[in-house]
C-alpha cells in the first residue's frame, strides 16, 4: 500500500497532520497508527516509512515497540485505531503468496512469538 496514501488516511481519521514536527499526545499516537499500519500493510523498509513522516528508522522501531501498550491502557484510542485499521484493510488488496514466501512469513511469526514469550517470563521474574 502507498504511503502518501496511508498519510491522508491517517491524518483525515485523527484531525491533524502526523508530518508535523511535534510531541504532542494525539500526534504522535496518530503517527503510530500510520507506522503500525504501513509496516503491515505495505513493504517498504522502517526507512523509508520515517522518513515519509519526517522521522528516522529508530523513532518508528521505538514507536512500534510502545504501540501495543497504548492500545491496552487507552481504550478510547484502542477504538479509534481499531475502526481506521478495519477501514484501511478493507481496502487492501494482498498480492497471491507463493509456498516459500507462506512459508517464510510463518517462520519469522513463530520466531517473534518465541521472542514475545521469552520477554513474558523475563518480565515474570521482576
Amino acid at each position: 500500500m502507498e504511503l502518501k496514501y496511508l498519510i491522508k488516511k491517517v491524518n483525515k481519521h485523527f484531525d491533524c497532520d502526523i508530518r508535523k514536527d511535534t510531541r504532542e499526545r494525539e500526534v504522535v499516537m496518530a503517527r503510530g497508527a500510520f507506522f503500525w499500519l504501513a509496516k503491515h500493510t505495505s513493504k517498504k523498509s522502517v526507512k523509508k516509512i520515517g522518513a515519509s513522516v519526517g522521522r528516522d528508522h529508530a523513532s518508528v522501531l521505538y514507536c512500534l515497540k510502545n504501540f501495543n501498550d497504548w492500545l491496552r491502557f487507552d481504550e478510547f484510542f484502542k477504538a479509534d485505531f481499531e475502526s481506521l485499521k478495519i477501514a484501511v484493510l478493507s481496502e487492501f488488496k494482498s498480492e497471491k503468496m507463493t509456498p516459500e514466501t507462506l512459508i517464510y512469513k510463518y517462520n519469522r511469526l513463530v520466531i517473534e512469538n518465541d521472542i514475545l514469550k521469552n520477554e513474558i517470563k523475563k518480565l515474570k521474574r521482576i
